[in-house]
């Protein structure tokens, strides 16, 4: 037994931020988009990360007509929650209209929402599972921080998912031997109520860089062991981080553009949103059919990884 999508939907904040609205910073619009492929990003106002995850996935529920009564299991992907306890998936069941569900978040950055996908996977026995990537990233950004700030936006996806009789191939795996690659103000470290407030997203984006082509040899690898050929997958729906890292990948692997989905130009990277947005959106151009195997790679701190393949 597998699982297959029933619907999705997504949304994002209204403030639209170009790359020339970082020019304080001394960077440009060329020197932005040609390292990340990155026009635009949406950053938060008045929205917040619960109020994203509602959105999205009321459009999921409209999309598949959906009875919120249906669903079983609530998870958020999320490193930016609006607070650390209750969960985010515990604040969106009232106003989503859920009273049948157990709910909880994942932490696992832009990995989070592939991770979700696995273990939703693992518990849904009947009924809908409801998975969710939202985040404010833009709320743990410094400003002052060309190498970060440029990169990030935010916004939610959502999927509705089914028990399928087809064989969908679910897998999941992490890595953590590189330390201090993605890491914002731990609670050990804070001292006032001040520092609260200080929470900044660092990262180091050449050993991130390495990594993501390690994961994407080690799912092909894995792909290849278990008989099915990366040749055979219809669409390839990588974490939304940087042009140049999906690029290589192209090389490397000698897989042709056409196979990727990409529209980070319009959003940056958004975290555990990322993976959930494109695959919206890809299904609302028809760019997904049904019979297609399509194949989701997240990527991110821990450092982590992580694959669905499945055929819709």
């Amino acid at each position: 037994m597998g699982i297959k999508i029933i619907s999705t939907g997504s949304t994002h904040p209204a403030k639209c931020v170009k790359n020339d609205d970082f020019t304080r910073i001394e960077t440009s619009d060329e020197w932005i988009y040609s390292r990340t492929g990155i026009k635009q990003r949406y950053f938060a106002s008045e929205e917040t990360t619960s109020s994203m995850a509602i959105a999205s996935a009321k459009k999921a529920l409209e999309d598949g007509n959906i009875n919120p009564d249906d669903i079983k299991i609530v998870i958020v992907a999320t490193m930016t929650p609006d607070s650390f306890t209750p969960a985010v998936a515990s604040k969106i069941l009232a106003p989503l209209g859920i009273n049948n569900a157990m709910a909880f978040d994942m932490n696992v950055a832009c990995a989070g929402f592939v991770y979700a996908l696995n273990v939703a996977s693992g518990l849904l026995n009947d009924g809908y599972a409801l998975v969710i990537g939202s985040e404010c990233v833009s709320k743990i950004l410094d400003m002052d921080d060309r190498t970060t700030c440029v990169l990030f936006g935010d916004g939610s996806g959502a999927v509705v998912l089914a028990k399928s009789d087809n064989k969908s191939l679910f897998y999941s795996k992490s890595k953590t031997d590189i330390d201090n690659i993605l890491e914002a103000t731990g609670l050990s470290q804070i001292t006032d109520e001040k520092e609260l407030t200080n929470f900044k997203l660092k990262m180091n984006g050449q050993e991130v860089f390495k990594f993501a082509l390690e994961a994407f040899s080690d799912c092909f690898k894995d792909l290849e062991n278990k008989s099915i050929d990366i040749n055979d997958v219809d669409l390839i729906i990588p974490h939304q981080a940087n042009k140049r890292i999906i690029q290589s990948v192209m090389r490397r692997f000698n897989i042709d553009e056409s196979k990727f989905y990409i529209n980070l130009e319009n959003y940056g990277n958004t975290s555990s949103a990322s993976i959930a947005i494109a695959l919206d959106e890809a299904r609302k151009e028809n760019k997904i059919k049904p019979g297609m195997k399509i194949l989701l790679v997240g990527f991110g701190s821990g450092l982590s990884w992580g694959y669905c393949l499945l055929e819709v």
